[in-house]
């Protein structure tokens, strides 16, 4: 019973009907389901030898990266920070525990796979709809964008979706989703809806005039195509001639990533502040949500975000976050025939959204999560085939996880300084 509340929560966060369709509006609809989909956990799992939460390490990953969010402002003794960051992040961290939690069998895995292919490609036709007459479903217009390229007309949904590059990246999730059939020897009805599906997909991350979603097409084909052939070099290769495809029909906003235009210099600039921010908070950072406190805009970049807002600790945690959710899908792709698809799918889609990342500040938004919770589902699933497997992060993982945490931020400090 929990699954079909957990079901209906899935397509009220993405299609959000409480806010636009006549007679739903103002509905705590999100709310609704996710207490009834909690109760409903609680009383399947009350006299069973069964955990709540399963034991995987997102579990206690996002709780402490929770915990560095609202410490961020403990240090500062800014107590309406506090408040305001917890109130904040809550809703990310339900989806993320009901959608761990509640999915624990291979049939309710691939029906949460399928649903959420299937409300993007709404999504899709939702955005044509709205390139076409101006406006959308929920009477949202377009995003009008003037830059050194003209005019530009970008996509876009309401809620958690409203901005055109969450939009984008959600669609780059469902297009990773959906490679693995495109190519498998599988039934040739999935094999072509996949391949249709990914079309449109690609059309819709056109429409959004995303930067960020362009280059995590870009970063998800490659990682797929070196997963998927074995070989770094010959998967790269198809990857890159694929997505060198794509980049030709790009948008027109893709020019402004060169380092001479005024997006990209405008971009470094954050950049360097947001680096002086983390010199000046190394351990928990200025605070969750202060980055804009002095500045115009936000980071666009979510590691420069993380380490600015929540220093090292939380910027650390998050990058665990993400990379144990592909170690682990790793060793799952490796073992399982079954679970191969899903599991390269989501470690496409995960590292097509850490390269975005780089580009765009989504620290907090609810994409990433998801990925996660998704990939601590599949793990506990494989976890009850192979009873030996431990999901540990051993002393030589959060080694990796510091040295990747280190690179970004080194990364970013090498791009400031060459500029």
């Amino acid at each position: 019973m929990s699954y079909i509340f957990l079901f209906l929560f899935i397509i009220a966060t993405f299609i959000r009907p409480q806010d636009w369709v006549q007679g739903m509006i103002a509905w705590p609809l999100v709310n609704v389901l996710a207490v009834l989909t909690l109760i409903g956990l609680i009383f399947e799992r009350m006299g069973t030898n069964k955990n709540f939460f399963f034991k995987v390490p997102q579990n206690k990953l996002i709780l402490w990266f929770f915990f560095s969010i609202l410490m961020s402002h403990i240090v500062h003794t800014y107590l309406w920070g506090l408040r305001i960051s917890f109130f904040d992040f809550l809703p990310v961290l339900i989806l993320f525990y009901l959608t761990l939690n509640g999915i624990d069998t291979i049939k309710k895995f691939k029906i949460s796979f399928w649903l959420i292919v299937i409300l993007n490609l709404i999504l899709v036709k939702q955005g044509v709809d709205q390139f076409n007459n101006f406006y959308g479903w929920a009477g949202q217009s377009v995003t009008i964008d003037s830059g050194p390229e003209g005019v530009v007309h970008r996509i876009n949904w309401i809620g958690i979706l409203g901005d055109p590059n969450d939009l984008a990246l959600s669609f780059v999730v469902a297009f990773g989703f959906l490679l693995p059939f495109m190519l498998s020897k599988g039934s040739i009805v999935i094999k072509l809806f996949s391949w249709c599906g990914a079309s449109a997909l690609l059309y819709g991350v056109y429409l959004t005039n995303s930067r960020g979603g362009i280059v995590a097409v870009l970063s998800t084909l490659f990682f797929f195509f070196v997963r998927k052939t074995r070989k770094f070099m010959l998967g790269g290769i198809i990857g890159g001639v694929l997505g060198s495809v794509f980049l030709i029909f790009a948008p027109s906003r893709m020019e402004g990533l060169s380092s001479s235009s005024g997006s990209a210099s405008s971009r470094l600039d954050l950049w360097y502040e947001g680096l002086q921010i983390f010199k000046r908070n190394l351990i928990f950072g200025r605070g969750y949500g202060m980055f804009m406190e002095d500045l115009p805009q936000t980071a666009h970049n979510s590691y420069v975000l993380a380490a600015s807002e929540l220093g090292t600790v939380g910027l650390i945690l998050w990058v665990a976050l993400l990379y144990s959710s592909i170690k682990f899908c790793w060793i799952i792709q490796e073992k399982d025939k079954i679970l191969e698809p899903y599991a390269i799918a989501l470690q496409s889609s995960i590292f097509g959204f850490a390269v975005a990342a780089f580009f765009l500040s989504r620290t907090y938004n609810m994409i990433p999560f998801i990925l996660v919770a998704l990939s601590g589902s599949l793990m506990h699933i494989y976890a009850q085939k192979d009873q030996d497997i431990k999901y540990n992060l051993a002393k030589k993982d959060w080694i990796a996880v510091s040295c990747i945490a280190i690179f970004s931020i080194f990364a970013v400090y090498c791009f400031v300084r060459t500029r």
